[in-house]
């Protein structure tokens, strides 16, 4: 069995290459697109987003829970990848014919048709997506290398190839790229762990927990896609541009925080599977107080940098995006635990119904609150809507969780936690006051942050740090011996 440490490394590894190198081209290219061309690739992109989520129907959750429920027999992977391969090819055919009919047939879409069909092609091939296969095995190493690999192309060709604010297409053809890539490379080298096989597949046995997990996907898309859709309709594609930065910037940080924990579910499955409750509990209550551990001072600090943060990296053209990056930090922490309560706890144990009923709980809540503050506050409501939201689908995570597993009170975890926290903020706050270049404040802030916030970490014996500390102390001594 692999390593979870190592496997957690990898996944972050390959989660900070899905949001950092996208948001370095975000840095290039908001300064030459400018926020009407970057509004008009979001807009696009999120139109394909509900044509993809539909086409890949529940697979990215529940493949993964099922690849790793078969590790070790690979007979049994074989027939069920076989499976879950037809479904998504029928799915993926059906939604690729509807998008495109729509994008020839309504007026909106004709007028920007080379756009959104560029964009689309990420919908068609998602017949070969088996991301799910992958992450059921815990090849995480593996999935790094292949995004390392195609994202130094990707960043090489929008360095090179978009130049001026015309090449809006362009730069839709480079993202569109990046997603069909990795699917090519998945498809390439799946022969070395399965065979695929249609005699004797059954795969009526996977529709009602694929369509179950398919309508929580919608529920998820629905309150995440929904605030770009509406933005696009009401306003200008400047103003979809404001919001579809300070999504990048905050995104960046929930993926990372998401990505530490999010190679528990193989792990997770394996345990619950073989009725190892201990294992099972221990595990949940570390990813949770790893989740707290980082998301909590994340937020906090990208809620105080966001005013040095955004213009640095995106330009002076996107001071507008401030306050909504400062609203949308509150979500980091709501999302981590949503993604970890949810799609790996709830999923594991078979609860896939009450993750669905959280997310339509918080489509419900998000579209009452864009269409109640999407026109007095613009970019800046539909990012308290989303944070509001969020907050929602976590609380009612929260409670369907009740009885699944121990939950363990750590006090002096608490305490420490607290400490470490203020004094980050006061170190925060005291560098932005003291310098006045941005960079300068900014670099400072975050370092200083960090430093302090690991420092205060050790002194008051925090248990996650002290045990890394001691094996990095105790390697380092080996090797001098």
């Amino acid at each position: 069995m692999k390593s979870l440490a190592r496997n957690s490394i990898y996944n972050i590894i390959y989660k900070c290459l899905n949001v950092v190198f996208p948001l370095i081209t975000a840095g290039w290219v908001s300064r030459i697109l400018m926020a009407e061309g970057i509004g008009k690739v979001s807009s696009a992109q999120n139109i394909v987003q509900y044509f993809t989520i539909l086409a890949a129907l529940g697979l990215p959750t529940y493949g993964t829970k099922v690849v790793s429920a078969l590790n070790g027999k690979t007979e049994e992977q074989s027939k069920a990848f076989s499976e879950l391969f037809i479904i998504n090819a029928v799915s993926t055919l059906i939604c690729t014919a509807v998008y495109y009919i729509m994008i020839v047939s309504f007026p909106y879409f004709v007028s920007r048709w080379s756009l959104f069909a560029v964009c689309g092609l990420a919908i068609p091939f998602n017949i070969i997506n088996v991301d799910w296969f992958y992450q059921g095995k815990e090849e995480y190493g593996y999935i790094m290398a292949r995004s390392l690999i195609i994202k130094t192309l990707s960043l090489i060709a929008c360095f090179g190839l978009v130049r001026q604010s015309g090449d809006v297409i362009v730069y839709a053809a480079i993202t569109t790229f990046v997603t069909v890539a990795n699917y090519i490379f998945n498809i390439i080298n799946i022969r070395k762990y399965v065979t695929f096989n249609i005699k004797g597949v059954d795969v009526i046995q996977h529709i009602k927990p694929v369509f179950i997990m398919l309508s929580a996907s919608i529920a998820i898309e629905i309150y995440t896609l929904a605030d770009t859709t509406m933005l696009t309709f009401f306003y200008s594609d400047s103003i979809v541009g404001y919001y579809a930065n300070a999504i990048k910037g905050v995104r960046v940080i929930k993926t990372l925080v998401s990505a530490i924990c999010a190679v528990f579910l193989p792990r997770l499955s394996y345990y619950y599977a073989n009725g190892q409750k201990k294992e099972f509990d221990k595990l949940i209550n570390s990813g949770i107080k790893i989740l707290a551990y980082i998301s909590i001072p994340t937020t906090l600090g990208v809620a105080l940098v966001a005013g040095d943060f955004v213009p640095i990296l995106f330009g002076t053209d996107f001071y507008e995006s401030v306050l909504a990056t400062r609203i949308l930090s509150i979500s980091i922490i709501s999302v981590a635990f949503s993604n970890f309560l949810g799609y790996q706890v709830l999923v594991t144990v078979g609860k896939e119904k009450q993750m669905m009923i959280s997310t339509i709980i918080g489509a419900i809540v998000n579209i009452i609150l864009n269409f109640a503050l999407i026109i007095p506050f613009k970019h800046n409501g539909v990012a308290f809507a989303s944070v509001v939201t969020e907050l929602c689908v976590t609380l009612y995570q929260i409670i369907a969780i009740r009885g699944i597993f121990e939950f363990e009170i750590d006090k002096k975890f608490t305490v420490s936690l607290v400490i470490s926290n203020i004094t980050m903020v006061i170190s925060v706050i005291f560098c932005m006051v003291i310098f006045n270049r941005p960079v300068l404040r900014l670099i400072t802030s975050v370092g200083l942050g960090i430093l302090l916030y690991g420092i205060v970490s050790i002194l008051t014996k925090n248990e996650l740090v002290i045990p890394i500390l001691f094996k990095a102390v105790k390697r380092k001594h080996t090797e001098q011996k």
